[in-house]
């Protein structure tokens, strides 16, 4: 499967809060399992979400896949073609419940929240659907902060530290992008194309900083440039 749009929901709120801010915790053998399974997806051009969904509202959509699931099971049951009017009503259900979560839920998509204040909102898809597959990979990873970068390796037991190999400090996504002097050189490309807010991370990755007003939108110009920066240096490559 390739090129495609996945969306991943689950009830299980703690299994999505392992999933989007892993920690020394039992189970993590399994975290990283899911998180190889996704990074495989991505690699494919696929573009991964995991959304959690309240067990005390649970749509429509869960309940039909549950009942449907269950019949599938009775003996001489074949499968059967859905109505064409029942599945635009469980699409249009499915997106008003989306539409008021609203909030993200608590410990996912931490990183992501605190560099955009503007998620949930249309502007991720608009930003991703302008990136080849490829782009989107490594803006997805710089986004959510589940990136091959040891700040977060370390976390799921893939890296035995979270420093850079020099040591220097914890190899965050903002480190990596700013700091970190191996990659001098590529960063110097990369503020050279960019005209304002250099070393903003909301900037920096398309996303809308507190300060940013109603008539804001993505700097796509700054975005490439620092897309081109992280496959310039190699490090978010799979290794």
């Amino acid at each position: 499967m390739k090129y495609r749009v996945i969306v991943i929901a689950t009830s299980n709120k703690s299994a999505a809060q392992a999933i989007g801010n892993p920690r020394q915790q039992s189970g993590q053998g399994y975290i990283r399992e899911i998180y190889d399974a996704i990074e495989k997806l991505r690699g494919d051009g696929n573009r991964v979400n995991l959304i959690w969904l309240p067990r005390d509202s649970e749509l429509k959509i869960q309940k039909t896949a549950k009942i449907s699931a269950r019949d599938a099971t009775e003996p001489y049951m074949t499968p059967r073609r859905g109505m064409i009017k029942a599945k635009t009503t469980i699409l249009n259900r499915t997106r008003a419940d989306l539409r008021m979560e609203r909030k993200l839920p608590d410990g996912v998509g931490r990183h992501s929240r605190r560099v955009d204040s503007a998620l949930p909102g249309k502007h991720t898809r608009l930003l991703y659907d302008q990136l080849s597959w490829k782009e989107a990979s490594v803006l997805a990873q710089l986004r959510t902060g589940m990136a091959r970068l040891n700040g977060y390796l370390y976390q799921i037991r893939a890296a035995p530290t979270d420093e850079r190999p020099c040591g220097r400090a914890k190899e965050t996504v903002e480190h990596f992008l700013f700091r970190c002097l191996k990659w001098t050189t590529q960063r110097k490309e990369m503020f050279q194309s960019i005209n304002e807010k250099p070393g903003n991370l909301s900037f920096h990755l398309g996303d809308k900083a507190a300060s940013d007003g109603q008539e804001w939108k993505p700097d796509m110009d700054a975005v490439r440039a620092t897309i081109r920066f992280a496959i310039a240096t190699g490090r978010l490559e799979r290794r």
